[in-house]
């Protein structure tokens, strides 16, 4: 019997290895998460790091972004496989203050490519987080073989294809959201990453 697993929360203290191609580091493009763990300092000290948090006004988990019946009506079949939540961090940078990242149907152990992931950030104000997903999508045109727009929660949302997958990206006030399919989930990935990024905002609230 096929069944999902549930990866516990990650530290990630910066995100590498990027899904996409092209794209440059600090932006909302998503990217494939490093799971890291904190090593005690001696024998005697045992106790691990504290876990982070996201900022108050981020999701707390993947099933508060997207649900499993939210992410298998968009991809209009069920994804199996294991799910990672992995929070980010603050980059005072480019204007974000906090970052939190979900993967969905990954193989066992978290291991290979990520069929579905999902970046949300937030900025010190909605200039930055517009002039981000201005910058990301200029990163991601690098490596693009199509490019399209769509309308997610009635904001202007640009969708990206490459040769792996599909990305959206969309800027509501001082928030972002970036979506990657990848074509190998099958169905139709471009149309799957409007729907997704619809309903993570429509979930995510005001």
């Amino acid at each position: 019997m096929t069944m999902r697993w549930v990866v516990p929360r990650v530290l990630l203290g910066t995100l590498a290895g990027l899904v996409v191609a092209g794209c440059t580091s600090g932006g909302d493009q998503p990217q494939a998460a490093a799971t890291t763990t904190a090593a005690p300092t001696s024998a005697a000290d045992s106790s691990s790091a504290p876990t982070p948090t996201p900022t108050p006004d981020l999701p707390i988990g993947c099933d508060e972004i997207l649900p499993f019946t939210d992410l298998d009506q968009a991809l209009g079949r069920p994804l199996f496989g294991e799910t990672r939540y992995v929070v980010g961090v603050a980059q005072p940078s480019i204007g974000r203050t906090g970052r939190i990242t979900c993967q969905w149907g990954l193989a066992k152990g978290g291991r290979g490519p990520v069929p579905v992931e999902v970046g949300a950030s937030t900025y010190t104000d909605a200039k930055a987080a517009t002039d981000r997903v201005a910058a990301t999508v200029a990163d991601l045109r690098s490596g693009a073989t199509s490019q399209s727009e769509a309308t997610v929660a009635g904001r202007a949302t640009t969708v990206i294809g490459n040769r792996t997958g599909f990305t959206a990206v969309v800027a509501q006030g001082n928030r972002t959201v970036a979506v990657t399919v990848l074509r190998s989930t099958r169905g139709q990935p471009d149309r799957a990453v409007v729907s997704i990024a619809t309903k993570v905002l429509a979930n995510w609230g005001q």
